[in-house]
């Protein structure tokens, strides 16, 4: 019966610490020596002396920024196609700007190197800021908070709109019509209309008649009974 084999675990986290610290390791010795080479090669470009070491770093650090970038556009599931242009962008330049000046080329060819390291450094700042805001931007829309809403049940809801077909709708009142004021002079009262008179005798009429108007002697004969007003 064979024993078996004992294995060093890929995955584990030993593995993982040794190999990052390794990389980090290579990134700085690379830097180291391509810092020299870089720095020299600026002075091709016509760059000032005391400023000519932040062509190297303009030219490596983006190597390993867009390096980053690509990795967690990766992990978002987002493309990074981009950012691997970019980082083997200046990963040419570099290995060509450090070929060239190992070389010992002629001054024209040393005009043309110092001339794209240069320009390199404004492309520089503006696809690092379209990295960072890659990273810190995101491109899905905020979330909105929920709004708790109460359910209601469907039996009573069906109950609420029985009792609203049925309850009985009430008549709006009718609007109360000012009179209309007249402009012409007021309207006589009426007077209610008497009735007939009882009729009188002849004699009582006759001294009624003659205490009431003068001179009624005169008029012989006038029987005012049954007179009506």
């Amino acid at each position: 019966m064979t024993r078996p084999v004992a294995r060093i675990a890929a995955d584990s986290r030993p593995v993982l610490f040794f190999t990052v610290a390794l990389t980090a390791a290579v990134a700085l010795a690379s830097f180291a020596l391509s810092f020299a080479s870089l720095r020299d090669a600026a002075l091709w470009g016509r760059v000032p002396e005391p400023i000519a070491f932040l062509v190297p770093v303009v030219i490596d650090a983006s190597v390993l920024v867009y390096g980053l970038v690509a990795l967690v556009l990766r992990a978002r599931g987002r493309s990074s196609a981009w950012a691997w242009t970019l980082m083997l962008l200046f990963t040419v330049v570099s290995i060509g700007a450090n070929s060239a000046h190992a070389y010992d080329v002629g001054p024209q060819l040393r005009a043309l190197v110092g001339v794209v390291l240069v320009a390199l450094a404004p492309l520089s700042v503006l696809t690092s800021t379209h990295a960072l805001a890659s990273l810190v931007v995101t491109d899905e829309p905020a979330e909105v908070e929920p709004v708790d809403v109460p359910e209601v049940s469907p039996v009573l809801a069906t109950a609420r709109v029985l009792d609203a077909v049925a309850a009985p709708a009430e008549s709006p009142a009718a609007p109360a019509i000012a009179p209309a004021e007249s402009s012409g002079p007021p309207a006589p009262a009426r007077v209610p209309a008497l009735g007939p008179l009882a009729p009188v005798r002849s004699g009582l009429s006759r001294r009624v008649a003659q205490d009431t108007l003068p001179g009624f002697d005169g008029l012989d004969g006038l029987d005012v009974a049954g007179a009506t007003a």
